[in-house]
């Protein structure tokens, strides 16, 4: 008997008590039910853990596991904890102050299995503080022409991203994405974490893209939040236009400079798993 594929959601919560709930309850309701949550909180010093203790307390029919980390060691190190303990052959790595919409299982899994990818990335919805709706046409999120056919059409509408220059976006935001686990494992020997302590799906989608491919969905499946207390939060969306603030701008300059060097450097330490002809191609498409 042929049996669905287990998702696994790693939700990674950092001081956000005021949306983590939110965020749990999104993914209780998803319409595919075969699945599993990992929080994994870095270090929250406000009431984080005690509301997901007692999310887990009032939903026992639910496979929900917390893991606390003993230090403060940023995004990308709770990422991968979240990853070496989840048992899904899907994973998702939601942020703890995004929403998702019902069908976003759905339509990432069925997307994966038209296709062999190593990534989905969704479309958004923009939403804010108090759950208000921005827009569904993100500045921050890759476009179609003609959206009004996708929405009248039950199937779920994608593109394959093809030779995409490495260390690009072409991306939505992380909670957009839905990984293959067997083609991003290879992360959990990663030790460099500090590098990537803020934005680290820069590096993630880039890497998981060189391994195996990504493809859009055409359908907004997250409440991609902005707020005060968020990266997202520092860029000024308006009209066609998306505008950082300096820090975001010097953020985004030191991850351009040093996701090829990272990436080459780690690619390298696997060499014997990827094999040496593997590794030199991968180095080479980092480069050109």
């Amino acid at each position: 008997m042929l049996k669905l594929p287990l998702v696994s959601f790693v939700v990674t919560s950092y001081n956000y008590e005021k949306y983590i709930l939110k965020t749990l309850e999104s993914i209780k309701a998803q319409t595919y039910k075969n699945f599993e949550i990992i929080v994994v909180d870095d270090c929250s010093v406000d009431n984080s853990c005690r509301i997901v203790e007692d999310f887990i307390s009032d939903n026992q029919d639910l496979k929900i596991t917390l893991l606390k980390q003993e230090i403060n060691r940023g995004q990308l190190a709770a990422m991968i904890r979240g990853l070496e303990n989840a048992n899904g052959q899907f994973i998702s790595f939601i942020d703890s102050d995004d929403i998702l919409l019902p069908e976003y299982a759905q339509s990432h899994i069925r997307v994966h299995m038209e296709t062999s990818v190593a990534f989905t990335s969704c479309q958004i919805v923009e939403i804010g503080e108090y759950n208000e709706v921005h827009t569904i046409n993100s500045n921050a999120s890759p476009h179609c022409d003609n959206l009004e056919s996708l929405f009248a059409s039950e199937k779920v509408n994608f593109k394959l991203l093809k030779r995409k220059r490495f260390g690009g976006w072409y991306w939505s935001p992380n909670s957009s994405a839905m990984f293959r686990k067997a083609s991003i494992e290879l992360i959990c020997d990663y030790k460099n974490t500090d590098e990537w302590k803020i934005c680290p799906d820069k590096f993630l989608f880039n890497f998981a893209n060189l391994i195996g491919g990504s493809a859009i969905i055409y359908k907004p499946l997250i409440g991609y939040r902005r707020h005060k207390n968020n990266a997202g939060n520092c860029s000024l969306v308006t009209g066609d236009k998306r505008l950082h603030s300096d820090y975001i701008t010097k953020v985004n300059i030191q991850n351009n400079l040093k996701i090829r060097p990272e990436t080459i450097k780690f690619l390298w330490q696997k060499r014997k798993t990827l094999g040496y002809r593997n590794t030199l191609k991968l180095i080479l498409l980092t480069l050109f």
